[in-house]
Parts: structure tokens; C-alpha cells; sequence
């Protein structure tokens, strides 16, 4: 009897572990198979252009892309693979050529591509530099240059250096960084003489014994300047700097060191920056810059380093490479942010990691195709604007969405609207006329139409309200 049940004992135990090891393997094929459903690949959207790639013959290069408020694009860049001869085009949302608007010449040959808006009067304003110059050109929506502005349609200011940067995100005024400075114009090519001294800011400071070379402008929130670049006045050995300047000029004091931050991640080596920068809901900066390799850095808005992200602070990607002057390579998208040059492009995660359900690995690299900008279409939808094959080119890829089920959370049948912030544009859960106001209660946007988004881009930084048919009124930040 004894050994009878010592036996089914044994048996007994035998069958549960292996049960037990059943269920362990049943559970890490599902988690497993759950992490690999939840992990989204990215792809060529194959309802843009063709097959994911509007292509305009016989030009070389896109820059820049921006949306007017119906959603088209309009694309500028080069006619050579050079960056030089700036051309402008047109295309709908979804890649198709304007033929009417045409191919558009700046008429400033061996010109760079800066930066450009569509005003709030839909005219297209473009920046750019050729050697001691600056040009402003101004067209109307057609393409036509608009003869009211300038000289038919261009302002253009001499007796610059050396351009680095340029902001024009204000509609009052707009800023230059050139050389070890920064300049403050108006639209109509006048500087602002109550802006540092006649209009300029050295960024030389003998309190923090800084240099600072600007190479990215950002306009924050309350309306300070955010300068990021690097600081060379220790000859050969570089630091990577981050200053605030009020919005006359003034350094502002209580951020980081009497108003700068700056470290030296590389000892002796010449070639670390801060390219550019993004203000989160909550102040916090999350800067990208160069140093060796592409880093990704956090700052709270006191200016002192977030320790949370990354590895105290920073977090390195060695396949990315440099973001250049011209590329506008980094933007949020959601709680995540997307890190983007030449043929490459990542997702980074909140806390500094690579986001694993972008793409299965965080990483995207494209097929014969280089990319100089990129734009979020939609929350799923990622405009990128480059070269495929030498030839000017526009890419559409379908992204993972990083929108929530909390932040789609319906459950009192009250209209949601994402993402919060906003850069580009602004979605709803359901189809709304829709006005948006400015914190005075200004209109600033109205739609009689029903419709499920709305392209905010245009609009300045700041807190802004939309209120719908039903009178519900929500805050936004329009970045």
C-alpha cells in the first residue's frame, strides 16, 4: 500500500511539473507573441504617390516641407543635388503635383534653404542665406511672387557673417542666428533695435566665460529664447551649450549657470553640439545634438540635467547620423520623439530608451532614399522630404500611433482632442464644426464644416482653446 501511493506520489508530481512547464512555455510564447503584436513594423504608405514616394523629375533635393490649413504640401529645396538654386512646389495631401502652382524658382542662385511658413494671410514666406546675404521672398498661394512685399516680392539684407540658424515660429518677428550673435527682424526685413543692442545679441558672456556658437533658435512657451550650439572659448577642446535669453536679450539668470549650461562630453575634441531642441508640456527640454555619435539629452526648466533619462541625463545612438544645419530631423510625436537624418530614423521613448514598437527595434532605415525633414501628417502618418535616387522626393510612412487608450477614453461621450500639445495638427475622436480661440477669446480658426482635424501649425506657441457645437471648450498647447 505504501509504495502504491508513494508511487502516485511520484506520478502526481511528475505530471504537475510538467505541467507546470507547459504553462511557463505557454506563457512566454504569449507574452512573446503579444510583445511581437504590440511592436508595429513601418512602412511605405502605398496611397501616397507611388507606392509611397511622390517624385518631381529633373530636381535635386527637398529641405523643407510644410501644410497649408487644407492639408496641402508645399515643398521647397533645390534644382541640384547641391543645396543651392532654391525651387518651390506643390502637391495635395497625398503627393499629387499642383500643376497649376508649377515649379517655382527663388531666383537666388547659389542660395540655402533656411526655413519657411505659410503666414496668416496664406502667403508663403521663405528665408534664406548666399554668402554675406539674407533673403526674404514672399509669394502668394498661386506662386506668383507678391509684389507688395519688398522689391517684387523679396527683401534681401547685406553686411551679415556667417548664418547658423534661423527661428521664424512668431508671426512678429523672427530671429537669425549669425555668427556668435542673434539678430531680431521683423517680417519686413527691419531689425528690432529694443532687442540687445540695435538689434543684436553677442553671445559672449564673461560671467559664465561662454562663446556661444547658435546653431538651433527656439521659442518657449512664456516667449524666451531658447539658444542651443556649442560653446569654443576653450580653443580645441569644445563644450556642448544651452542659453536662455529674455525676449530683449538679456540672459536670463535663474536658468542653469547665470543663464547657460554647457558640459564637456568629449575632452580635446572639436566637433560636440546641440542641434536642436523641444519644450515638453511640462518645461522640460529634450535636446539632440552631436558629439561622436547622435545623444539625445534632458534638461528640467530650471536648466539643471534630468538624471531620470537615459544615463544621468543622456542617451547615445551610434546609428544616426549627424543632424545637419539645414535638417529640422526632430519632433515629437505623441510621448515619444523621432530622431531622423539621411536614411535613418528612430523613436525614442520618454525615459530616454528606443521605443520597441516602433519598426520591431526602435530603428527605420530607408531603402535609396535620403531625407533632410520630417513632418507628422497625421498621427500615423510621417511626411519625409529628401532625394530618392538624386531625384526631389516626398516619402509618406505609416508610424505607430503613440495615442493611448487613456487619452481615447470616451466614456462620458464628451469629444476628445489629440495630441496635447500640438505642432501640426489637432484631431478629434468624431467629426465637429469647430472655432479655435487664443487665451483673449480672439477667433484665430473657425471651420463651419464637420471635420476630424484641423492643421495648427500655422498658429503661435502658447495656450489656445477650441470650442465645438455642442459648447465644450478644451485647452490646448500649440507648440
Amino acid at each position: 500500500m505504501f509504495k502504491v501511493q508513494k508511487t502516485m506520489i511520484r506520478k502526481t508530481i511528475l505530471i504537475t511539473s510538467a505541467h507546470i512547464r507547459i504553462l511557463m512555455f505557454s506563457f512566454c510564447v504569449l507574452f512573446c507573441s503579444l510583445q511581437f503584436l504590440n511592436a508595429q513594423p513601418v512602412t511605405l504608405d502605398p496611397t501616397f504617390g507611388q507606392n509611397g514616394i511622390a517624385k518631381i523629375p529633373n530636381l535635386g533635393v527637398i529641405q523643407r516641407v510644410i501644410f497649408d490649413q487644407s492639408g496641402n504640401m508645399f515643398a521647397i529645396g533645390s534644382s541640384e543635388i547641391f543645396f543651392e538654386n532654391p525651387v518651390v512646389i506643390k502637391t495635395d495631401a497625398n503627393g499629387i503635383v499642383d500643376d497649376s502652382f508649377g515649379i517655382v524658382p527663388l531666383g537666388i542662385p547659389k542660395a540655402e534653404v533656411f526655413d519657411f511658413k505659410i503666414t496668416d494671410e496664406n502667403k508663403i514666406f521663405f528665408v534664406g542665406g548666399s554668402s554675406q546675404l539674407l533673403y526674404f521672398i514672399r509669394l502668394n498661394e498661386n506662386g506668383s511672387f507678391d509684389n507688395s512685399f519688398g522689391e517684387n516680392g523679396k527683401i534681401v539684407i547685406s553686411n551679415t557673417t556667417f548664418f547658423l540658424s534661423v527661428n521664424i515660429e512668431n508671426d512678429d518677428y523672427l530671429l537669425i542666428g549669425d555668427g556668435y550673435s542673434i539678430l531680431k527682424y521683423n517680417y519686413n526685413g527691419e531689425i528690432d533695435s529694443c532687442f540687445g543692442i540695435n538689434g543684436k545679441v553677442v553671445l559672449e558672456d564673461m560671467e559664465t566665460f561662454s562663446h556661444i556658437t547658435p546653431l538651433s533658435i527656439k521659442i518657449l512657451n512664456d516667449q524666451s529664447i531658447l539658444v542651443t550650439g556649442m560653446d569654443d572659448s576653450k580653443p580645441y577642446d569644445y563644450q556642448i551649450v544651452v542659453c536662455k535669453l529674455n525676449s530683449i536679450g538679456n540672459f536670463v539668470r535663474d536658468f542653469a549657470n547665470n543663464g547657460v549650461w554647457k558640459m564637456n562630453l568629449l575632452p580635446s575634441w572639436n566637433d560636440e553640439c546641440i542641434r536642436a531642441a523641444i519644450e515638453d508640456p511640462d518645461g522640460s527640454l529634450l535636446l539632440v545634438g552631436y558629439a561622436h555619435t547622435t545623444f539625445m539629452c534632458c534638461l528640467y526648466d530650471d536648466g539643471t540635467i534630468n538624471n531620470n533619462f537615459g544615463v544621468n541625463g543622456f542617451s547615445y545612438f551610434d546609428n544616426i547620423p549627424l543632424v545637419s544645419l539645414i535638417q529640422k530631423g526632430f519632433l515629437q510625436n505623441g510621448n515619444k520623439y523621432l530622431i531622423g537624418s539621411y536614411d535613418k530614423l528612430i523613436s525614442v521613448s520618454k525615459n530616454g530608451s528606443l521605443d520597441p514598437n516602433f519598426n520591431n527595434t526602435g530603428l527605420f532605415t530607408c531603402e535609396s532614399y535620403y531625407f533632410f525633414d520630417i513632418n507628422l501628417q497625421m498621427n500615423d502618418k510621417l511626411i519625409l522630404g529628401g532625394s530618392s535616387n538624386g531625384t526631389f522626393s516626398l516619402m509618406r510612412l505609416d508610424i505607430p500611433s503613440n495615442l493611448s487608450v487613456n487619452q481615447l477614453d470616451n466614456s462620458d461621450n464628451s469629444i476628445v482632442v489629440y495630441p496635447n500639445p500640438a505642432k501640426d495638427y489637432l484631431h478629434f475622436n468624431t467629426e465637429q464644426p469647430f472655432e479655435i480661440m487664443d487665451i483673449q477669446g480672439r477667433i484665430l480658426l473657425k471651420n463651419k464644416q464637420a471635420t476630424r482635424s484641423v492643421n495648427v501649425s500655422h498658429l503661435k506657441a502658447g495656450i489656445c482653446f477650441i470650442k465645438f457645437e455642442n459648447n465644450q471648450v478644451e485647452k490646448f498647447i500649440k507648440e
